[in-house]
């Protein structure tokens, strides 16, 4: 079984479904998929990991009351689409695809949340190169006073500092932007994922 013919029997099974949870639905499975390409995995293995779509939808209905004649969910002036195959009757839920999702989450924030603390760790270091590019006036003052000589190069070497503080200011404004960006998505993603595993 492919993508397509997975994700079309899973879809004629959640019909019963409103459309707007149906959909929900549909989409985690989409990204499960795409996720599993993105790393080296056919549709074959993917699907194999999931299991059965009929089984997989009988999970996401649970334990709701489901009509005896099928439901169709169709807005005002849409044509009544063809009834489809009713599922089976609906027997309590398994846990396989839910463990290998947390599994598969395990492993991949092994990798990823350690270079994220990387990353994280080069955006702060450009933050206090430019904290520390203008505090060094500060630092000629109390030189001066400590001393009692101004030496010309360090008041050059004061006036670079600064332009390398507004330099990293501006790298490190990007940095941190980017930075808050990918984490916060890595982490709605991970959400996503851990939720499309549990029951609806």
């Amino acid at each position: 079984m492919n993508k397509n013919e997975f994700l079309t029997s899973l879809h004629a099974h959640l019909s019963v479904l409103p459309p707007e949870e149906r959909n929900e639905l549909m989409n985690d499975y989409e990204t499960h998929f795409a996720f599993g390409l993105q790393n080296g995995k056919t549709e074959t293995e993917i699907v194999q990991e999931l299991g059965n779509p009929e089984e997989l939808a009988k999970e996401a209905i649970g334990e709701r009351r489901i009509p005896q004649e099928q439901v169709y969910w169709f807005a005002p002036g849409q044509q009544q689409p063809h009834p489809a195959s009713p599922p089976a009757a609906i027997k309590s839920r398994g846990s396989f695809a839910t463990v290998m999702v947390y599994i598969g989450l395990f492993f991949l924030n092994l990798i990823v949340v350690p270079s994220l603390i990387s990353l994280w760790g080069f955006g702060v270091s450009f933050v206090l190169m430019a904290v520390s590019g203008f505090l060094s006036p500060i630092a000629l003052l109390f030189d001066y006073f400590l001393h009692g000589v101004f030496f010309p190069a360090k008041g050059f070497a004061v006036i670079v500092l600064i332009g390398v503080g507004i330099l990293f200011t501006i790298i490190s404004r990007y940095t941190i932007k980017g930075l808050l960006e990918i984490s916060s998505r890595y982490l709605a993603w991970n959400i996503r994922a851990i939720k499309g595993g549990e029951k609806r």
